[in-house]
């Protein structure tokens, strides 16, 4: 085989500078595929993904025929920019008149409806791909010694191939830089390159709100959703080479034909709209239009094409790893996997094996991975398919649910140094929740503070859709403040909690301040939420457990915030104290020996075993506390016992209405925090199993599209469950010290293992490892953090190992 030159040995001598690879790489024999236009069972079942948060991309394609599936995080079809007088679904006039004759029905009857609230998702819209950047060059008649990786130490997507009877060596490598906003194609060969033609292309959209224009050097592809009135939504990419380095020349058809005696090329891609998050409010009249991206895609791709492929690379990785940081998973390789490809471990992986702990490894890296590529501070949150879609018009728009979807793509974020993440969050909800939001409480409810319901566009629909199982759920809101407290715990950014963290909190405090009611079905003196559903099933009621133990949370955060903020909410606080007193807290049990999903009575049939996907009156035992901690649940037989009946009852995940990925991982988790090794990693397993495909990626319907990527998130969540319990105290609670336990469920398949840099609550950060049984035996204190009360770390054995 011959040497290899200069551009892929350069490369990779500035990887090996800059940390190597610790060979966590998802790897291939064979191109990724296509198949048919606008089909969803190739290339999001075939094709690795990089992305640097605004841009997601996925190469895929046999070499001589190199394409690049392109995503920008703000396309969408749907919203001010195809409508008018776009309200987020907000009705024109009040419809709050309605809940008192809803309200005293439910009491009446214990169930009852909510017509008169529902709106309708008109122009509500959906994520659309960009298009594909498509890179062709001759002499590729055959080709030998094909490998693709995307290695999870830096984030770039590799291609290695030969052809001419192995004589020529050609890499390709693509990566979505996030300091540079671009994303890079960089073609390097130990021979002179041959005559290369490079276009843009989406042969899914109508060509006339296309525009394409090639000069030297320069290739630009702009469109707009639609012509008007209004104005469709602008979009532009431009690809760009160093017209110093190369001829170029533009073809009949638009492309851009390039020519160099050089034995590597580069290529910028930079894609941008003119959605502004920013003009989501009445002072910009809801208009979510900002300038026309032509010059920003222009200046970006330039200033990217000067710096060089070298530089280029090297601020992506230094970017890359100062992410991914100190947190470090590592789980043996029991079945020498390291180098097999990675269809080929998932292909031959069953739930009723052995499992694999490289593979699991694997996929608990490549979360960190997607997480890092789609959703930075600069960005839209990752949706519900994470930042990559080659759809016009994806499953469920590729939007946001916020009734476990949206919270379970950040369940690994705050354990494993990813909180820089979240900031697209915190962004997105209150530039486009809270204003729309605010409105939403008013007309709706008569409500203060701010309320959003299950489905959310970039374009502020907090009100609710026209089906009332999936559109009444005014929780939303509740849930997501459960990730911005548990921000601030981990991080200790007291700054950002007086800025942005208690704002967002207070304001869905205030809101059910103002809704909750005093039952009058029990007539106990408790507060609950009526009108309620459990997230997509069951009858419209009151005091939902679900509800009740997110604002039991809620509240707690509330008042413990205020020993943070420079200026305590003393007021407001009293408010949150006497609801609190008074708040039915959602733990109710069931004679069956299962917690209770509803308040209500079981003679009305609705508290019976069930299969159904969601875990809803579970979340106060995972992910959240309200049950595992301020109940004392993990510690308490029967309410663990409780727990189990209802997870045995719920099944592994495959009923009739969904095989999802999501609901395999959730249960996972909940197990482990049960301290039920055994029944965690089956979930774990029978998740792979069943709805991970070959490129590391989970489907929804088993192994079958539409790709949604919260199971690839959840997966790492889990796993993280099975390592660590670290929960908070309730406010006020008497405990002098708090108590972490590590290695509640690591199974002995992942025997002397070890995690470094795991955060705890408090803001410390420790390493610790554990013997072939799965007991944790070492702990190296790295951060003692900022909590002010003592934090004893014991292991499942009930061993004292150390104290922060």
């Amino acid at each position: 085989m011959p040497i290899m030159k200069a551009p892929i040995s350069l490369l990779a001598v500035t990887s090996a500078i800059l940390g190597g690879s610790n060979g966590k790489s998802l790897r291939s024999s064979s191109p990724a595929s296509y198949g048919t236009i606008g089909r969803s069972d190739y290339i999001l079942q075939t094709g690795y993904v990089v992305g640097n948060g605004k841009v997601g991309a996925i190469p895929f394609g046999p070499p001589g025929a190199d394409k690049i599936n392109l995503n920008v995080d703000s396309l969408w079809s749907g919203g001010p920019f195809e409508v008018a007088n776009y309200t987020g679904g907000n009705p024109s006039s009040p419809r709050y008149d309605a809940l008192p004759e809803i309200r005293d029905r439910i009491f009446q009857n214990g169930t009852g409806g909510i017509a008169p609230l529902l709106g309708n998702g008109n122009y509500y819209g959906s994520n659309r791909v960009l298009g594909n950047l498509t890179v062709m060059f001759g002499g590729v008649e055959s080709y030998t010694e094909y490998q693709r990786t995307l290695d999870l130490s830096d984030g770039v997507h590799r291609t290695k191939f030969s052809i001419g009877n192995n004589s020529t060596e050609l890499e390709a490598s693509v990566f979505c830089s996030y300091p540079d906003q671009v994303c890079v194609y960089h073609l390097g060969s130990d021979e002179q390159l041959p005559t290369i033609t490079v276009n843009i292309e989406n042969l899914l959209v109508e060509q006339s709100l296309l525009e394409s224009s090639c000069e030297r050097g320069i290739l630009r592809h702009s469109g707009i959703t639609q012509t008007g009135p209004p104005q469709g939504m602008k979009y532009a990419a431009v690809a760009r080479v160093d017209p110093e380095s190369v001829v170029t020349t533009c073809s009949r058809e638009g492309s851009l034909q390039i020519t160099t005696r050089k034995k590597e090329l580069t290529i910028v891609v930079s894609a941008e709209t003119n959605y502004d998050q920013k003009a989501g409010n009445e002072e910009s009249g809801w208009s979510f239009k900002g300038e026309d991206p032509a010059s920003i895609v222009d200046m970006t791709s330039s200033a990217a094409i000067s710096k060089g492929y070298t530089r280029l690379l090297e601020h992506h990785i230094n970017d890359y790893k100062n992410l991914t940081g100190d947190f470090s998973l590592q789980l043996p390789d029991t079945s020498s996997s390291k180098h097999k490809e990675t269809a080929e471990l998932i292909q031959n992986y069953t739930y009723d094996g052995p499992g694999n702990p490289f593979l699991e490894n694997l996929l608990f890296d490549y979360a960190r991975h997607l997480l890092i590529s789609s959703s930075r501070e600069n960005s839209l949150p990752a949706n519900l398919q994470g930042r990559w879609t080659e759809l016009l018009n994806p499953s469920w728009g590729a939007d946001y649910h916020a009734n476990i979807n949206i919270q379970m793509n950040y369940w690994l974020a705050d354990q494993t140094g990813l909180a820089e993440t979240q900031h697209a969050l915190w962004n997105y909800m209150e530039d486009t929740w809270v204003p729309r939001g605010t409105e939403t409480a008013q007309l709706l409810y008569n409500a203060s503070g701010w309320v959003t319901h299950n489905e959310m566009n970039i374009f502020g629909f907090t009100a609710m859709k026209d089906v009332a199982g999936w559109a009444n759920y005014p929780a939303a809101a509740a849930w997501m403040m459960q990730h911005v407290w548990d921000n601030f715990e981990y991080t200790q950014d007291v700054t950002w909690l007086e800025k942005q963290g208690y704002p967002l909190i207070k304001g869905v405090a205030e809101f059910w301040v103002s809704s909750l009611q005093e039952d009058k079905f029990f007539n106990d003196g408790s507060l609950v939420v009526n009108p309620c559903n459990s997230p997509e099933t069951g009858p419209t009621t009151f005091g939902c457990a679900h509800y009740q133990q997110l604002i039991h949370q809620l509240f707690n955060s509330v008042l413990a915030a205020q020993k943070f903020l420079s200026k305590p909410d003393t007021k407001f606080v009293d408010a949150i104290t006497s609801s609190l007193n008074q708040l039915d807290t959602g733990l109710h049990f069931a004679s069956w020996g299962g917690l209770k999903e509803w308040k209500l009575p079981e003679a009305y049939g609705y508290d019976n075993k069930s299969t159904h996907r969601h875990l809803s009156h579970l979340n106060g035992w995972y992910p959240g506390y309200s049950i595992s901690s301020f109940a004392n649940g993990y510690t308490n037989t029967t309410i663990q016992n409780a727990v189990k009946e209802t997870l045995i009852s719920r099944g592994m995940g495959n009923a009739e209405d969904a095989n999802a990925g999501w609901a395999k991982v959730w249960r996972a988790a909940c197990w482990a925090r049960l301290n039920d090794t055994q029944r965690a990693y089956s979930e774990l397993r029978y998740a792979i199993d069943e709805n991970f495909v070959g490129n590391g990626l989970s489907m929804y319907w088993g192994s079958q599209p539409p790709f949604q990527i919260d199971a690839n998130f959840g997966f790492a969540g889990a796993v993280l469950s099975m390592l660590v319990v670290d929960m908070p105290l309730a406010y006020g609670s008497e405990a002098k010290n708090r108590t972490v336990v590590l290695g509640p469920a690591i199974p002995a398949e992942w025997g002397n293992g070890k995690v470094m840099g795991l955060r705890l609550r408090g803001g410390g950060i420790v390493d610790f490892s554990w013997d072939g049984k799965g007991v944790v035996n070492k702990v190296k204190i790295l951060s003692r953090g900022k909590e002010r009360r003592k934090v004893h770390l014991v292991n499942m054995e009930g061993d004292h190992l150390a104290d922060i």
